[in-house]
């Protein structure tokens, strides 16, 4: 399947060593939504919690309403209570629950919704890098650096899971249940989305060279790669969706033509500690060219489910800022006359205001990076360019927040009993935080450039819980009277920190309140380019 930016395909096959094949795929490369599911639950039950959940997350994503964000937990949390209400009303069923990762191409960005142990790679350039989290103790020591990628393939452990989707009900709400993250999508690149079948036989340094040695043709990389797993044993279902930018084949001749003296084997697989991962993030927060939202309108067929979400409306037009423009030329004046579901467009250049954020609106710079909210008068004790004031289901994407020289700005964005999406944003120059999060907020921030600020990069206190995942914090902390940390988690806080590039700051990279928060925030990388933090990874604050 294909469209003029991106093309994909997708299969699954049951593998040497199973009767049934309990994975379901979906790839729509027309609407932009491709989904792999891994049932649990032996035989009939597994089958059916993964074709229910995959029933249940296509009806909902298919209908354009609200954010990607949102619509991608509506439908992973509709799954969810849809395959627990059909295992508690069936006592063949009892047990059955599924793994998934679904992805969805909107805003020149892929927005990935993930529980569990399948996984999402992205490929650039010849190197490739996992985006997800694997839901399991064996993935997390493995993202840990504790285990080799080979020591965690062969681990008896490996299959186990503390998060899956439909052994337990949840809401929208729910804490430590749907990781969420969005990360550009370069029309140089590709992303592939697979279940463990796959990845429990196959390393990520082979997925590469299959994947680069057939660019152009998603169909056969896919064929090869069942074809590997199951040569390697095939132990489990294998079902691979390989989705692949418009100049991706042409991107990676030209990359393979240039390295191929200079590279070794295995060189293309991202290491975590190294300048290259670091510049890569930093490139991912301040780049990535907007591709243009395709108007796909074909329908699929799918059955009707209990808890589907609300009927489809209409999508309005997106409302376009443009600096001089007669009718919207400030972000302000946006959000006065956004509704809830309106997407706000932000032009190149600079903006001079600050702006409150509201509810079910999105904020997105048309070219990310290019959209400056430059504050050029004083704001006042802990006031911020950015705010988020109980707000819920609101996006900002791709702005630069930073003050004029010799202005004294406090707090780039404060976040205050919200649960909104904040990705790919650059925010320097603050004197307090770059970002301070407070109340009992559940935002997700990811793959932004928070650096140079004063104060610590992140703060997190009272009884929030946000998700801080792929981003560059770094160069913080170096106010004069008081050094400051990368990430200062305070009072009750817990939120959930992993990938992040966190070094160069004039404190610790992260410090908490609780001791016991060290474990919780100890997966990230705390070097770059053999650069560290003056007081070391994690800290402990004073009493």
């Amino acid at each position: 399947m294909a469209n003029p930016y991106w093309s994909a395909w997708g299969d699954t096959h049951t593998g040497r060593q199973r009767d049934n094949n309990e994975d379901r795929i979906h790839y729509d490369a027309e609407r932009g939504i491709f989904v792999v599911v891994d049932g649990m639950g032996g035989e009939a039950a597994g089958e059916e919690a993964a074709q229910h959940a995959l029933d249940c997350i296509r009806k909902r994503l298919e209908q354009k309403t609200g954010t990607p964000a949102r619509r991608i937990r509506e439908a992973i949390t509709a799954a969810n209570n849809e395959v627990y209400r059909l295992a508690q009303a069936r006592p063949q069923w009892r047990g059955m629950a599924c793994v998934l990762t679904a992805a969805v191409i909107e805003d020149g960005g892929v927005h990935i919704g993930h529980v569990g142990d399948t996984r999402l790679y992205f490929i650039r350039g010849g190197e490739i890098r996992k985006i997800t989290s694997d839901h399991s103790p064996v993935g997390r020591q493995e993202d840990a650096g504790e285990l080799h990628e080979l020591e965690a393939m062969r681990h008896p452990r490996r299959n186990e899971v503390f998060r899956d989707v439909g052994s337990a009900p949840h809401s929208l709400a729910s804490d430590e249940f749907i990781d969420y993250v969005q990360v550009p999508f370069e029309p140089d690149s590709a992303f592939l989305i697979c279940s463990d079948g796959l990845t429990d036989m196959v390393t990520s340094a082979e997925i590469l060279r299959v994947v680069t040695r057939n660019a152009g043709d998603p169909r056969q990389t896919v064929q090869e790669l069942i074809e590997t797993a199951n040569a390697a044993g095939g132990k489990d279902n294998v079902s691979v969706i390989l989705v692949e930018g418009e100049s991706f084949a042409p991107a990676t001749l030209r990359h393979d033509a240039s390295a191929s003296s200079s590279s070794g084997p295995g060189s293309g697989v991202m290491r975590s500690l190294t300048g290259r991962w670091s510049l890569f993030l930093y490139g991912l927060a301040l780049g990535a060219v907007l591709l243009s939202l395709l108007p796909a309108r074909f329908s699929v067929e799918s059955p009707v489910l209990g808890g589907a979400p609300p009927e489809t409306v209409p999508e309005r037009p997106p409302l376009v800022v443009e600096p001089g423009s007669a009718e919207l030329p400030t972000i302000t004046k946006a959000l006065e006359k956004a509704r809830a579901g309106d997407r706000i467009v932000v032009a190149s250049g600079e903006y001079n205001e600050a702006i409150r954020l509201k509810n079910g609106v999105a904020v997105v710079a048309r070219r990310p990076g290019e959209v400056v909210i430059r504050v050029a008068q004083q704001l006042g004790n802990g006031a911020a360019a950015v705010t988020a004031e109980g707000v819920e289901h609101s996006t900002i994407s791709g702005v630069v927040i930073r003050p004029d020289p010799g202005v004294s700005l406090p707090v780039g964005m404060r976040i205050h009993d919200s649960d909104i999406e904040v990705s790919d944003i650059e925010v320097s120059g603050t004197t307090r935080a770059g970002i301070w999060i407070e109340g009992n907020s559940r935002s997700g921030i990811a793959g932004s450039y928070i650096h140079s600020n004063l104060g610590s990069g992140i703060v997190a206190l009272g009884s929030s819980a946000p998700r801080l995942t792929a981003n560059v914090i770094v160069r913080n902390g170096a106010a004069r009277d008081q050094k400051h940390p990368g990430i200062e988690i305070l009072e009750q806080s817990s939120p959930e920190v992993v990938r992040n590039v966190i070094c160069e700051n004039a404190a610790e990279g992260i410090r908490v309140a609780r001791p016991a928060l060290r474990e919780q925030v100890k997966n990230n990388f705390f070097t770059a380019g053999g650069k560290t933090n003056k007081a070391g990874a994690i800290g402990v604050a004073r009493p």
